[in-house]
This record gives structure tokens, C-alpha cells and sequence, in this order.
């Protein structure tokens, strides 16, 4: 009878434990986390990110590297995926090697965020990194810079 109370006992506080510490080593709240497995169920290698205001899901799905964004309720808001330069459409293109032919390009992707197709780009030189933005084709806009010491 004590062996049978003693293992009881050891079992309650492993699963009490167990389930203490994955609360704590995933701050992303399940209906979020659950929500993303759902909408992308052949995700591997997930990486969360608690930003300001949302959940950002870095992961790798049939060889493409991704980035899904969720609402603190756990609606899905869009996603991104890397491209390469020649996937740039050509006025977007031809505006970076026109303006910024001293610069090279350290990011570039594509995003479809609230239903809003757009693409981000990171470029840099010696002294400055900076990013740019365009939503749905149109120009580019000044989204951040940062200045290299």
C-alpha cells in the first residue's frame, strides 16, 4: 500500500512539473499556438516571437522559410516569405539600382499582411542600413534606418 501511495505521489509531481515548465518555456497562449498548427500543419523548426501586439511564428514549411503573424487572439494576420531580387517587380526594381546603386540588398521579402500585398528590403552600405516598404506595387517608402558606428 505504501509503494502504491509513494508512486502516486512521485507520478503527481512529475506531471504537475512537467506541466509547470512548458507553461513557462512557450509565451505564446495556446489558442494562438494552436491556431497556427492548424492553419500550417507541416510546419518544423517553429520559432516564436512575443512582438508588440502580436505573435510572430518564424518556421520552415516544404523548404521555404516563413514568418506567420497572429493577433493576441489568435487571428491570423498574414504572412512572409524571402525572395530573391529577379521575383522584385521591375519598377520597384529599377528604383533600387537607380537610387541606391551604392547599397546591396541584405533582405528582401515579400509579405501579404490584412490582406495587404506589400514587400520589405533591406539595404546597406559602409555607413547606413536601411529599410524600405511597398505596399501592392506602388513606390517605395522610408520604413527605418540605422546608422553603422
Amino acid at each position: 500500500m505504501k509503494n502504491k501511495f509513494l508512486i502516486l505521489v512521485a507520478s503527481l509531481i512529475l506531471i504537475f512539473s512537467a506541466s509547470y515548465a512548458k507553461g513557462n518555456n512557450n509565451p505564446v497562449p495556446v489558442k494562438v499556438s494552436s491556431m497556427f498548427s492548424s492553419d500550417f500543419s507541416y510546419a518544423n523548426n517553429v520559432h516564436w516571437e512575443v512582438m508588440d501586439g502580436y505573435y510572430k511564428a518564424s518556421f520552415i514549411e516544404h523548404g521555404k522559410t516563413l514568418y506567420a503573424f497572429y493577433t493576441t487572439d489568435g487571428e491570423f494576420m498574414g504572412l512572409a516569405t524571402y525572395i530573391s531580387t529577379d521575383r522584385l517587380p521591375a519598377t520597384l526594381r529599377s528604383v533600387i539600382n537607380e537610387k541606391y546603386s551604392g547599397y546591396w540588398i541584405t533582405d528582401l521579402f515579400h509579405s501579404d499582411i490584412n490582406n495587404t500585398q506589400g514587400y520589405f528590403i533591406t539595404l546597406e552600405n559602409a555607413d547606413r542600413k536601411i529599410m524600405l516598404k511597398a505596399e501592392e506595387n506602388k513606390s517605395w517608402s522610408f520604413y527605418s534606418e540605422v546608422k553603422k558606428s
